[in-house]
């Protein structure tokens, strides 16, 4: 056997001064598993190092609220947007971006463990109102053609049966699903999951001039052929429009190493070193990879009824006519900055402090003035709905205070805060608004190039969580979120949007609320 190296130092790999920070056993059958995944073993070695010495918690400075950090727009305000949008979208590439790799399993956990005699109140709800379920009449089909009456089931209150023929594979099988092919809504006879509203909507406000309508949906390689063929028998029964669907897959590279408890990596029981998908932040390798003017990101859960998208595709077109006419600001004030034209800074200073960064630095040269806002205007730009908040979980919009001690706004998610500081946890419970991941945002620069996106990540908001693995606790780390710090460095602006357009479905009792009814 070859003779395992050994990696001392972070700087054995990168090339800086030598400064000890942990010790690491590679044999030559690891340095083989790094290259089928596309690591590079001083990217493994950073890698440790970030999780382990550089992530920290954010520092919270207060929520954004009403004419602090978010944007409330007047009636005449939005009607001025939507159409400005309607006007530049024909010159526009527009796509839908969907994260939609998630399983349903947790939408029905409270159905596992089913005890008649001791009935958890969400699975009292569940069976209370279980007829009004849209995916009801494909249970009731299933079970009848293995023998079983749905129907003499319930009289039975034979729920433990009702619920196996839910969950297990001799039924729906919707304990191993994925989210998206779950029956959202009925229509009559019509029967719609996730996906399929997501294609719906996408038609009101992706449609290209020459009639396509793209959609890209992130989805994990082994349910890749299971969408694509379900997605391609459904788009072939669209008479009118024309809809292009593109897939991703979040890459292994992507992928983070287990940890011990001392920091050491965990291995599996063949010898080889553990790797974990590293959550949804790395999926913005997987944005990087698109192309498009404009792109709109929402969840896979997050999705209405036919009848009442209206005012959801409303918002969604005002927040993308925002972006285009701030884009095109800023892409003004870059080509006078660039010809020279000192008349602009102030207005240009002024546009920058009014819609993304307040403040300006101290003691700065004009010369520096200008490259601070050339710097500061030339970068991905993100449009962000916020809903007030009325209990949801998610994360919420705050003016952080950033390493370089100015104040920036950001998505925070509650993992990312110290809880342990009592007054970064008040800060935190007196937010006003959350995020309800709907955003609108442009990736590419002036010369219709798509920014390095990795290059406006805030790495230190990665964050270590513990997880258990044959008996022992090991440490999963995870690269920044994907609209938390992926996206930190971004331009960014919040904007309010009605809580009518957001309608997440986290546990299946939410399909009884009134957006899916």
């Amino acid at each position: 056997m070859q003779k395992p190296k050994y990696a001392t130092t972070l700087a054995d790999w990168t090339g800086n001064i030598p400064v000890p920070v942990f010790v690491m056993i590679i044999t030559p059958e690891d340095e083989k598993d790094l290259q089928q995944r596309g690591i590079a073993l001083s990217d493994l070695m950073q890698q440790v190092h970030q999780f382990t010495k550089e992530t920290k918690p954010v520092r919270l400075e207060r929520p954004c609220t009403q004419s602090d950090g978010i944007v409330v727009l007047s009636g005449a305000d939005c009607h001025r947007y939507q159409k400005h949008f309607e006007q530049k979208r024909e010159n526009l590439d527009i796509l839908k971006f969907v994260p939609a790799s998630g399983a349903a399993s947790r939408m029905f956990k409270h159905l596992y463990n089913y005890n008649p005699d001791n009935v958890a109140e969400l699975t009292e709800e569940f069976i209370v109102n279980f007829e009004r379920f849209p995916f009801v009449p494909a249970l009731r089909a299933v079970m009848a053609e293995k023998g079983e009456s749905l129907d003499d089931s319930i009289r039975k209150d034979d729920w433990a049966k009702i619920f196996s023929y839910i969950l297990e594979p001799k039924g729906l099988h919707y304990d191993s699903q994925l989210k998206g092919m779950v029956i959202f809504h009925r229509y009559g006879e019509e029967f719609r999951n996730a996906f399929d509203e997501h294609l719906y909507e996408a038609i009101s406000y992706t449609k290209q001039v020459d009639g396509r309508s793209r959609v890209h949906f992130t989805i994990a390689p082994q349910h890749i052929q299971l969408v694509s063929d379900y997605l391609q028998q459904k788009v072939s029964t669209f008479q009118y429009d024309q809809i292009e669907i593109e897939y991703s897959t979040q890459a292994s590279k992507t992928d983070t190493i287990a940890l011990d408890k001392d920091d050491n990596p965990v291995r599996d029981e063949d010898g080889s070193l553990m790797f974990r998908p590293s959550g949804h932040g790395a999926l913005i390798h997987n944005l990087q990879a698109l192309q498009a003017d404009l792109i709109f990101i929402k969840n896979i859960d997050n999705v209405t009824t036919a009848s009442q998208q209206e005012e959801s595709i409303f918002y969604k077109q005002v927040l993308a006519g925002m972006l285009v006419e701030l884009r095109t600001q800023v892409h003004h004030y870059l080509d006078l900055l660039d010809e020279g034209n000192d008349e602009v800074l102030e207005d240009a200073l002024e546009f920058i402090q009014l819609w993304f960064q307040p403040g300006l630095p101290l003691g700065m040269s004009r010369a520096q003035l200008r490259d601070y806002a050339k710097l500061r205007l030339d970068r991905p730009l993100r449009i962000c709905g916020m809903v007030r908040n009325e209990g949801e979980p998610g994360g919420g919009p705050f003016w952080i205070k950033m390493s370089g001690g100015y104040l920036s706004k950001q998505i925070v998610e509650k993992s990312q805060v110290d809880m342990h500081d009592v007054q970064q946890a008040k800060i935190l419970s007196s937010s006003t608004h959350f995020n309800p991941v709907d955003i609108v945002c442009s990736i590419r620069n002036r010369n219709g190039e798509n920014y390095s996106l990795d290059q406006f990540i805030d790495y230190s908001t990665g964050f270590v969580s513990e997880k258990f693995h044959q008996g022992h606790v090991i440490k999963a780390l995870e690269w920044p979120g994907l609209w938390n710090g992926a996206m930190a460095l971004w331009n960014t602006v919040f904007v309010e949007v009605p809580i009518s357009t957001f309608n997440p479905v986290k546990t299946v009792n939410d399909l009884l609320r009134a957006g899916h009814q």
